[in-house]
């Protein structure tokens, strides 16, 4: 399972989004699972996300880190967008928190076991969790 580049722009939520998107069109999505990544754990408001989606029949993407309220308004909606997405169209969705150089270095040279390593240790999570985000509160 080799990724090359990240799918979408670096802090580009729609741009990102609508990657994944065009990548993954309806008639290749039924099953399989999306891992939404992070490197903030239980400070929700001020995170970033990337995600690795896992489809049959079609190449591993891991998508640039572009989701998120760190992201802004706009990276919040494309968050609570690519969880419904990923729901509606039967992915199982995880998550993942890793360090803060951990994440950096993921999204930045994705490395193959690294990457075994993430989906091991990914957790169910509810798509709830995304579609219901605070706003950022700043420090």
């Amino acid at each position: 399972m080799k990724i090359d580049e990240p799918l979408g722009v670096p802090g580009a939520p729609l741009d990102t989004l609508q990657a994944v998107q065009d990548v993954f069109t309806s008639d290749k999505v039924t099953q399989g699972q999306m891992i939404l990544i992070t490197d903030q754990h239980g400070r929700r408001d001020q995170a970033q996300y990337a995600a690795l989606i896992r489809v049959p029949g079609h190449a591993t993407e891991l998508t640039a880190p572009a989701f998120g309220p760190q992201f802004g308004e706009a990276g919040v909606q494309a968050l609570r967008d690519l969880a419904v997405w990923a729901d509606t169209h039967g992915l199982i969705v995880k998550e993942t928190v890793l360090s803060p150089g951990d994440f950096t270095r993921l999204v930045g040279e994705p490395d193959e076991q690294e990457i075994m390593r993430l989906i091991a240790a990914a957790n169910p999570a509810d798509i709830g969790i995304y579609t219901t985000l605070p706003r950022r509160l700043d420090d």
